[in-house]
């Protein structure tokens, strides 16, 4: 009883959405700033997609299948490279039974060159880890496969097409909801949308988290699912905008009783994503972790702005929309007036909606 009895007090709120969305926008603006230093101080955290390196694969077979045998030969594997001062961006297991291996996704050694990264990966350090995997020349499947180099060029066009992808998406978001609901609804969820995905970007930067292509498949997920945290709610503002009872108290009262007739679908609804994303991010491998974690930071901004800030923003447009027209001597009333007319192909009643 007593957590209905809080899910009451939440979607019977007087907290004034509008009024209060200033103190959000400071703390978004607060998260950017901390962001940009933190980036022109250390910069992103790169991964090899976007920075170029290699990929080493080390076949082991079945007994990389024994429980307990991928940390023993990870920890093998990360000492041999630490020796020559290599960080490994990326480790992972691969198949199974005689074809299980280990995949190794590292950087290029500073100063080091293409050639020389090559010749030392095929070298020396493929000859020190069949020292230390396979000694005794007992595991026949067994090998270090041919390393594979990401250049400099493929990493280019790969953030060349993300960030395309990422600006067409958006263009195309702003389109659909110009036409599905208005104007100022598609302004105001294009800037939400732009707002969660530089979060994303600052809180990154801030916990050097590594960018890579899965953070931008990561970042094309939080871009479809903030979209639709700010749909439902702008649905219920239309809705509401065709209800004279309260369209005529104004667009801050349309905004107020929409955000809180939404607020517990969109707490349900985040929450309840978070937490399986959480437990995923908990028990999943490397790989998993660094998609996961940027779509956690992007559902919590997702909630926040699409709550605290969308609303207001368009709250503000509009209010703004109407003092202008009200200058220029051509009065806009919010209440929406509805007249029937006859339909002669259907012959039945249908409802004309304008703004008056």
């Amino acid at each position: 009883m007593k957590s209905f009895n809080t899910f009451d007090k939440i979607q019977n709120t007087k907290f004034d959405f509008v009024k209060h969305a200033w103190k959000f926008a400071i703390a978004s603006l607060v998260i950017f700033t901390v962001g940009i230093i933190v980036w022109l101080a250390c910069g992103l955290n790169l991964g090899l997609d976007f920075t170029g390196g290699t990929i080493v694969k080390i076949q082991i077979g079945a007994q990389l299948d024994e429980k307990g045998a991928y940390n023993e030969y990870a920890n093998k594997i990360e000492d041999v490279f630490g020796k020559y001062n290599i960080e490994i961006s990326q480790m992972q297991k691969e198949d199974s039974g005689e074809n299980a291996a280990i995949s190794v996704r590292f950087q290029d050694i500073e100063g080091y060159s293409a050639e020389q990264m090559t010749e030392l990966v095929k070298g020396e350090i493929t000859t020190e880890l069949t020292q230390v995997l396979n000694a005794d020349g007992q595991n026949t499947d067994f090998k270090v496969q041919e390393s594979q180099r990401i250049g400099a060029t493929a990493s280019s066009d790969l953030l060349s097409s993300a960030i395309l992808a990422i600006l067409i998406s958006s263009v195309l978001i702003l389109i659909y909801i110009a036409f599905r609901f208005e104007l100022l609804s598609g302004l105001a969820t294009l800037v939400t949308i732009v707002h969660d995905v530089l979060i994303v970007f600052a809180l990154v930067s801030i916990f050097r988290i590594e960018i890579n292509s899965a953070f931008v498949a990561a970042i094309i997920t939080i871009i479809g699912y903030s979209i639709n945290n700010t749909i439902i709610i702008f649905d219920r503002v239309r809705e509401n905008m065709n209800n004279e009872k309260i369209a005529e108290l104004g667009a801050n009262h349309v905004i107020q009783v929409s955000v809180k007739q939404t607020l517990i679908r969109s707490m349900y609804t985040t929450l309840t994503t978070l937490l399986a994303i959480a437990m995923l991010a908990i028990i999943g491998v490397s790989s998993i972790q660094i998609f996961l974690l940027p779509i956690i930071f992007g559902l919590i901004a997702g909630l926040y702005s699409s709550v605290f800030l969308a609303p207001a923003l368009w709250c503000v447009m509009l209010t703004n929309y109407t003092d202008r027209m009200n200058a220029k001597g051509k009065p806009v009333k919010l209440s929406i007036v509805n007249k029937k007319k006859k339909n002669n192909d259907k012959n039945k009643d249908v409802i004309e909606t304008k703004m008056a």
